[in-house]
């Protein structure tokens, strides 16, 4: 009977060969590890996105270990990943940036003219307060009728014993009057 653990398919050699990847691979990382942050950190990528970049680094390398000639150093094959993704990484960021800033932009733009409708909103109010005031009695009794109390011209015309073409009319004018009064009001 043959020992299954010296044949190279078997399940303990696949094991072995596993377990030594393994060790060298954690050997790989404890020895470069404080190297690889400063060499990532010296590329430009932010300190507090060092420990991403060096671990995605590290992911490449185990994930592609067959990959490392023979005659290339374990420390000379993660500078040259580090390289790329912290390239690739600073593209990212300042794509990132650059649309974070478009985005401020409009922010600031849409504040910019809401600040200004409102101060022209408070503009307009103002002078419709003004306007509102020297309206003649009937004329404001009437816009009562029509805007506050919502009624038609028909039942506003039963109310002030008018008909309801003389109340659309009066309402016509007085609104015409408030617009040119308004307008003279915020020109100035």
């Amino acid at each position: 009977m043959t020992n299954q653990s010296s044949h190279p398919n078997s399940p303990d050699a696949a094991h072995a060969e596993t377990h030594d990847v393994l060790a060298n691979f954690e050997a790989i990382v404890a020895r470069t590890h404080p190297q690889l942050r400063a060499y990532i950190a010296g590329m430009g990528v932010a300190s507090h996105e060092v420990d991403d970049v060096a671990q995605e680094v590290y992911l490449a390398l185990f994930r592609g270990q067959e990959k490392v000639p023979p005659e290339t150093t374990p420390d000379r094959w993660l500078r040259g990943i580090a390289r790329n993704l912290c390239l690739n990484h600073i593209r990212r960021s300042s794509r990132r940036g650059r649309l974070h800033r478009e985005a401020l932009a409009e922010l600031l733009a849409n504040e910019e003219s809401f600040c200004e409708r409102s101060r022209e909103q408070g503009e307009f109010d103002g002078a419709l307060e003004n306007c509102l005031r020297h309206l003649p009695e009937d004329s404001k009794r009437l816009l009562l009728l029509r805007y506050r109390d919502d009624l038609t011209s028909q039942r506003i015309a039963e109310v002030v014993d008018s008909t309801s073409q003389a109340i659309r009319v009066a309402l016509f004018r007085i609104r015409a009057s408030l617009r040119n009064c308004i307008t003279q009001t915020v020109v100035e």
